[in-house]
């Protein structure tokens, strides 16, 4: 509607400039015209399954007085005003699997579905354990999973990056999600000297230009503005002003909305670059894109707990001493303290509970995995099931995989999971290094 009204009173202002000064001509501002266009990108919707449930249910009888429920973990809070609801009903929040292309951390089930608010019912996700995962503050926003299954973009009302909260007002319940509307792809990545990283700039909805930040302020599409997420497109050149490394190695751009990281040839250890792209917004401020790229000259070690998603973090030397072999991270890269160990070469190694034998660990500030748990039957410690496998040892380079079927963690090792990862690692071996 800006762009028509802006139109109409260049036509107008044209037609009465040329009723006094015949063959004088009129252009639109080309800058301020395209700003205030739409922009085209083709965002095709995506279908996405329905969440499965993730946690514990939280619920409370909520009536005409209005009230406020959070989730069991405390990352939601529904806050319904008086005069809302009509009558009393069974509020129900809990946490659901992330099916959200453009997601980050749980999903929340918001029931009954087809309660409709007589007054904006306010949602308020607190953000700050996922912190890590946020890539700008201006473009994370709610989302909901509509009846056709396609998640649609709302934005926010207010952000708080403070506190790292946000919330969103809205008159019905769904499945809803926090996501983040742009990004750079990888969020995070980790590789080894030398090696080049491929970091594209993508968009997962439609926009206008008003419409890049949140809170969103055109009109959207349907009745509640907002757009589908889809699969996601390159971010327009007009949204994109430059890209920057702070770190080791060097950027190649591509295109407008790619550049290729060239690693360095070597590094003392580990190195971080971050590659940053500034954008061009709506409103004024410095709005940076981020990509965090480590480089590892020892190799790197990836590691999925209980089914999760895989962690890719830096290796340390792996350790040769005599037939035993020691891989560890440094600096508890990856979120806790890292230690596999196996004695021999290429082949497959059963874990074992003896001083010195085959063993994973994995201890975070909350647990320790290992590759041993207490049996309740036997009641007594035992291996768990699983292996080692070495795949590869050549020019001081080991590689190998590891899955541990029963990980016992918690307190005495008395509850079990699954760990499972891969690994590349140069090796350290302390015969040579002594001569």
């Amino acid at each position: 509607m800006k762009v028509q009204l802006n139109s109409l009173y260049i036509f107008l202002t044209c037609a009465t400039l040329g009723g006094i000064l015949f063959g004088t001509s009129c252009k639109r501002d080309p800058i301020k015209n395209e700003e205030e266009s739409e922009t085209e990108i083709a965002i095709t919707p995506l279908a996405r399954p329905i969440g499965s449930v993730k946690g514990q249910a939280s619920s409370k009888t909520i009536g005409p007085a209005g009230g406020v429920l959070s989730s069991a973990d405390g990352k939601l809070k529904i806050s319904i005003p008086a005069g809302a609801l009509i009558e009393e009903k069974l509020i129900l929040v809990q946490p659901i699997e992330q099916t959200n292309i453009a997601g980050i951390g749980l999903s929340y089930r918001l029931t009954p579905h087809n309660v409709i608010f007589k007054k904006a019912v306010t949602l308020t996700f607190d953000w700050k354990a996922i912190t890590d995962q946020v890539g700008l503050p201006q473009t994370l926003g709610f989302a909901y999973q509509q009846g056709d299954q396609v998640w649609k973009y709302v934005g926010a009302s207010t952000t708080d990056t403070v506190q790292k909260t946000i919330s969103y007002e809205t008159t019905h319940f769904s499945d809803w999600s926090l996501m983040n509307r742009l990004s750079l792809e990888p969020y995070e990545a980790t590789i080894e000297s030398g090696q080049t990283q491929s970091v594209r700039a993508l968009i997962y909805t439609q926009t206008k230009w008003d419409d890049l930040l949140t809170p969103l302020t055109g009109t959207g599409q349907g009745t509640e503005q907002g757009y589908p997420v889809g699969t996601p497109a390159a971010l327009p050149s007009k949204f994109i002003d430059s890209w920057e490394l702070a770190g080791p190695g060097k950027i190649v751009k591509t295109d407008a909305s790619t550049v290729t990281y060239q690693a360095p040839a070597s590094v003392n250890g580990s190195a971080t670059a971050v590659i940053n792209l500034k954008l061009k917004a709506p409103r004024e401020g410095t709005y940076l894109l981020l990509s965090n790229i480590h480089i590892s000259g020892n190799g790197w070690i990836e590691l999925s707990i209980a089914g999760g998603g895989p962690v890719k973090f830096p290796a340390s030397s792996a350790a040769k001493s005599g037939n035993t072999y020691l891989l560890s991270n440094p600096e508890n890269e990856g979120g806790g303290y890292f230690l596999l160990r196996w004695n021999g070469g290429v082949g497959s190694y059963k874990y074992e509970i003896s001083n010195g034998g085959n063993h994973f660990h994995f201890q975070t500030s909350k647990t320790t995995y290992m590759s041993r748990y207490v049996d309740k039957i036997v009641k007594d410690l035992v291996p768990s099931g699983g292996q080692i496998q070495i795949t590869k040892i050549d020019k001081g380079w080991v590689e190998g995989l590891f899955n541990v079927t029963n990980a016992g963690y918690g307190p005495m090792l008395l509850d079990i999971t699954s760990a499972s990862g891969r690994f590349r690692a140069k090796i350290y071996d302390a015969a040579t290094h002594a001569k």
